[in-house]
């Protein structure tokens, strides 16, 4: 259970696009007695405890220790984390990394994707707000992790207000946040209105009705 904890939390503040590797990949990058005892089995198994998509690819490629010495500093936060009383807050997966590449690709985002990355924001704001009680408490290691993975204020602040939800749900870019986007969109409603009326007066006309 500990293992499983500490990767979580290393998950939760982790906000690297990792890929998850394959089980054959995953095999072949230990020793063959690492395999033989099972290694590749139990990772997976740690894996799928995982509630995010970082977390999931942590857990599935660790840094094998050489030494005692490097074995006993890294099974510290092991020790931490049978110490945290309440468990860090998990709002979001993080599976963030198609719309990461994409944009690194130079695509534009559509609102859903773009709200998406938002709340992973957010997310990351959440943990870092759980984890300062804890800094230098019982776990600092662990906290310590999770603040310094808390997103910039400005980053935190223009995602939070970048969207609005229509009453039917729907998920658009706040006119508040873009006013630019604000007067096309009164610009677009007031054409709207125009043509509208002009035809319920073209349908009025005597003329056009007798044609």
């Amino acid at each position: 259970r500990a293992h499983t904890r500490v990767y979580m939390l290393a998950a939760t503040v982790c906000c690297a696009s990792l890929s998850l590797p394959s089980a054959l990949t995953l095999s072949s990058a230990f020793t063959r007695d690492a395999v033989a005892l099972g290694l590749p089995e139990c990772l997976q198994l740690l894996s799928d405890r995982a509630q995010t998509a970082p977390g999931r690819a942590l857990c599935l490629t660790p840094r094998l220790h050489e030494t005692a010495a490097e074995c006993r500093d890294s099974y510290s936060a092991v020790s931490e984390a049978f110490a945290v009383e309440s468990s860090p807050p998990f709002p979001h997966e993080l599976a963030i990394e198609d719309s990461l590449i994409a944009v690194s690709a130079g695509a534009t985002l559509g609102p859903q994707d773009l709200l998406e990355i938002g709340q992973a924001v957010a997310a990351l704001h959440t943990t870092a707000c759980w984890a300062e009680p804890h800094r230098w408490e019982r776990t600092p290691q662990l906290a310590a992790l999770a603040i310094n993975a808390s997103p910039p204020p400005r980053l935190l602040k223009a995602f939070g207000d970048a969207f609005d939800r229509t009453s039917t749900g729907e998920v658009v870019l706040s006119s508040k946040a873009f006013p630019r986007l604000a007067r096309r969109r009164v610009a677009a409603q007031s054409a709207a209105r125009s043509t509208a009326d002009k035809m319920r007066s073209l349908l009025a006309e005597p003329d056009f009705l007798a044609g």
